[in-house]
C-alpha cells in the first residue's frame, strides 16, 4: 500500500456519490474515516480502516470482504458450480456459466459475482453485457474479472491494516 492519506471533503463527496450511484443499498456513515491508497493497479478506498472499495477507470468496485460485510442487493451475477474454479483462478465470467443476474445491470457497470448454492461472493468486476443478456446468452464473456477470492488483493485484505 502506497501514498495512504485521508480524503479531502471535495473528493469525499465524489466517492460517496460514486458508492451510492453504484450500490444504492449500501450506506456509509457520513462520519466514517475515509482514506485512499494505491494498492497494486487500483486506488483502494479505505473506510474506517477497512479496504472496502477499489477505484479503477472511474468505476467503483466492492472488495470481496466488503461484499460479505455490506451484503449488497444489487448488481449481482450468479454462476453455476462449474464456473467457480475458473473464476477464483482469475478467469473472466463467461455467459454459459451464468444462471441468473440482476436485470438492472448495464454494460460497463461494476458488478459482483456469487455462487449459485450459497450466494458466496467470488469476484468483483465490470459487466461486458447487460444483465438480461447475461442470462439469455450462450456464449461470450459477460464480466471482466478484476478482483477475486484468492488473488493477491484478497490475501492482502485478509491481513489487518
Amino acid at each position: 500500500m502506497k501514498n495512504r492519506h485521508v480524503v479531502g471533503n471535495k473528493e469525499r463527496k465524489k466517492y460517496f456519490f460514486m458508492i451510492k450511484d453504484a450500490f444504492p443499498d449500501i450506506d456509509i456513515p457520513s462520519k466514517s474515516k475515509m482514506e485512499i491508497a494505491k494498492i497494486e493497479d487500483f486506488d483502494g478506498l479505505i473506510i474506517d480502516n477497512s479496504v472496502d472499495f477499489l477505484v479503477a477507470n472511474n468505476s467503483i468496485l466492492l472488495t470481496i470482504h466488503a461484499i460479505s460485510n455490506y451484503k449488497p442487493k444489487t448488481r449481482w451475477v450468479t454462476v453455476d458450480e462449474g464456473a467457480i474454479r475458473f473464476i477464483v483462478n482469475g478467469a473472466d465470467v463467461m455467459a454459459p456459466g451464468i444462471v441468473d443476474a440482476d436485470k438492472d445491470i448495464r454494460k460497463g457497470y461494476s458488478v459482483w459475482v456469487r455462487d449459485e448454492k450459497h450466494s458466496t461472493p467470488l469476484a468483483s468486476g465490470i459487466a461486458l453485457m447487460d444483465g438480461s443478456e447475461m442470462i439469455k446468452s450462450s456464449s461470450g464473456k459477460a464480466v471482466k474479472n478484476l478482483h477475486h477470492v484468492g488473488d493477491t488483493l484478497w490475501k492482502f485484505f485478509s491481513k489487518s491494516l
